[in-house]
């Protein structure tokens, strides 16, 4: 295990309306490199509220977070960090609505300034990863609720991120979406050595990570480990 964390978050505090919102309160956290790490709690603890602020969303008003070598308290381009190292999931997928699938999964592509062949070649390729090959030329409202969110991972996985953030990725589900948009989260991670933190209120979610952090008033509590840490001999080749 690398003795350097993915994510190091120290005595992080973040409020809201002036102050009168504490959504954390001193909360610190450690990642390790391709770790699998569930984050649980109640409404308002500060899950999404920190999931935000390591994608660089948001600021925090003390502490320090450090993401895959880089101090975000003196980063100067937040974009450039965000298309480099962090893709993020959200609930309810967050697609351009008059954008089709393979158009959606290269936006994120446009900060990098990579060449719109390359663009396509690599989100038709990640799009066959997620199952969706044949979905590429269809608009979100023409997909399921399951294929909108594998198309938000594709979109997420399309500057090769070292860390995955997923907010409640399964929170808007059935069962069965449910069930296959983890495991492709599950296969992502573990074949890319990609480092995921995973949001949810799901319990049978949660006991699929490697360990589990319950939150409460903008605290971590750590709980023991579900399962070894799984550590891939080989990731996938670059796309």
């Amino acid at each position: 295990m690398s003795s350097a964390p993915a994510i190091a978050c120290v005595d992080v505090v973040k409020t809201y309306e002036e102050g009168r919102i504490r959504a954390l309160s001193g909360m610190s956290l450690h990642v390790e490199p391709a770790e699998f790490v569930a984050v649980v709690g109640p409404s308002g603890c500060g899950k999404s509220t920190l999931l935000h602020l390591i994608a660089a969303l948001d600021r925090p008003d003390g502490g320090e977070i450090h993401v895959a070598g880089h101090d975000l308290a003196r980063e100067r381009n937040l974009d450039h960090y965000r298309a480099r190292h962090v893709g993020m999931i959200f609930q309810l997928h967050n697609l351009l609505p008059t954008l089709n699938a393979l158009e959606n999964v290269q936006v994120p592509m446009f900060e990098l300034g990579i060449r719109a062949s390359s663009r396509r070649e690599r989100a038709r390729h990640l799009l066959a990863l997620v199952g969706l090959a044949e979905r590429e030329r269809n608009r979100p409202a023409e997909l399921s609720g399951g294929e909108r969110q594998r198309v938000a991972i594709a979109r997420a996985l399309a500057n090769e991120p070292s860390v995955l953030l997923a907010d409640e990725p399964t929170g808007s589900l059935d069962s069965e979406a449910g069930r296959v948009v983890l495991d492709l989260l599950e296969r992502v991670r573990a074949d890319r050595e990609t480092t995921l933190v995973l949001v949810t209120h799901d319990g049978t979610v949660a006991a699929r990570a490697d360990r589990i952090v319950r939150m409460l008033d903008g605290r971590v509590d750590e709980l023991p480990p579900t399962r070894p840490m799984a550590r891939p001999a080989t990731a996938v080749a670059s796309t």
